[in-house]
């Protein structure tokens, strides 16, 4: 069976999967839980020095897997985090308990709930800021490194229009890892029978789950183009096939917030073994090994419309490659599956349709 261990920061965890910073992080018990069903760490919700006032109504569904919200940071005071919340999470089993710092306010709040949650216990620090600009967040970054002794890891935003820009200056300004992309927006959905926004406040919200994976993926790809610190890929993962893809492209460990709001912190279970299986059928021994693959690998070469191949004994016939042709080229019949050349532009839709892979590429 594949290694499941990995490193973040240089501390080992039993498992890549990383419970994200949200609501399944607002308390202690919440945090302990998600350890318990294996989790290999933990992300708090955004503490700051002051406790925040969510609006009613901040968090909705937003399709299948997916949720779009505005909620801001813990309502929980700061103090509680500290005397309280941290240290039962520590003593209730929580191997890596990272303290995800609210650091919209100013540099100096940052930092002082910072040196807090660390004398708490904390063993991590995830910084979560709005500077746009790479100069701003890098700054706040070297001190943060300079006032805590813990690591540092800063979150990167898919709504900049530069991120992996700002992620690379980060990590050369000392941030021992990246969290990319949290949620994207700002997004809007309204109420059928209402006409109202389905969240409170100005109806705008952040959209998080299995809609926002291909965005995830690109940016932890390109980031760790950039950068060798690591990456903790997180934004719409919710099977081990999107994990193990997650690691392929850049990522060091996976985090995941909406799943299991969703579906229960039983889900880190699920997919811990889950990738297990995964690596063990691609031939990776470890996390480590798969983690960065797509760096290494080739671009799809051109083919012709003859490369493919098909086999007869596993089709089971659901014509999914026949329904998913935009152009009418591919023909399935008894045992032949044929392709109309001058028909067929090539895109490679009815090979990814195709549930089992009796289609292929050459």
């Amino acid at each position: 069976m594949a290694d499941l261990k990995t490193t973040l920061c240089g501390m080992e965890l039993e498992s890549p999967f990383v419970l994200g910073s949200g609501p399944l992080g607002f308390d202690a018990e919440s945090l302990i839980e998600a350890t318990a069903w294996g989790a290999g760490a933990v992300v708090t919700k955004s503490i700051a020095a002051e406790p925040f006032v969510n609006t009613t109504q901040h968090m909705a569904m937003n399709g299948p897997l997916a949720l779009i919200n505005n909620e801001l940071g813990s309502d929980l005071p700061l103090k509680q985090w500290t005397s309280t919340e941290i240290p039962k999470a520590k003593d209730g089993g929580v191997k890596v308990l990272i303290a995800s710092v609210y650091g919209y306010e100013s540099d100096d709040e940052a930092i002082y709930v910072a040196k807090e949650c660390e004398r708490a216990g904390a063993d991590m620090i995830e910084i979560v800021s709005g500077y746009l600009e790479a100069g701003k967040l890098s700054g706040l970054i070297r001190s943060l490194k300079s006032s805590v002794s813990i690591p540092v890891i800063a979150k990167v935003n898919a709504n900049w229009t530069n991120t992996d820009d700002v992620a690379y200056a980060c990590s050369e300004a000392g941030a021992d890892a990246i969290t990319a992309i949290d949620s994207m927006g700002p997004a809007y959905r309204l109420n059928l029978a209402t006409a109202q926004p389905v969240l409170g406040g100005s109806g705008y919200g952040w959209v998080s789950g299995s809609r926002i994976l291909p965005f995830a993926l690109r940016y932890v790809h390109d980031i760790a183009l950039k950068s060798t610190v690591d990456i903790i890929g997180t934004g719409g993962i919710t099977t081990p096939k999107d994990a193990l893809e997650m690691l392929l492209a850049g990522a060091s460990c996976c985090g995941v917030c909406s799943l299991p709001i969703i579906r229960g912190a039983s889900v880190f279970k699920t997919l811990n073994e889950g990738l297990a299986k995964l690596l063990d059928q691609y031939g990776y021994g470890s996390v480590k090994h798969a983690s960065r693959r797509s760096l290494q690998a080739d671009t799809l070469p051109e083919r012709s419309i003859a490369d493919f191949r098909f086999n007869a004994e596993t089709c089971t016939r659901c014509m999914k490659c026949v329904t998913v042709c935009p152009y009418k080229a591919r023909t399935l019949a008894g045992d032949e599956n044929t392709v109309d050349g001058d028909a067929c532009r090539i895109c490679g839709l009815c090979f990814d349709a195709c549930p089992n892979g009796s289609i292929s590429i050459m």
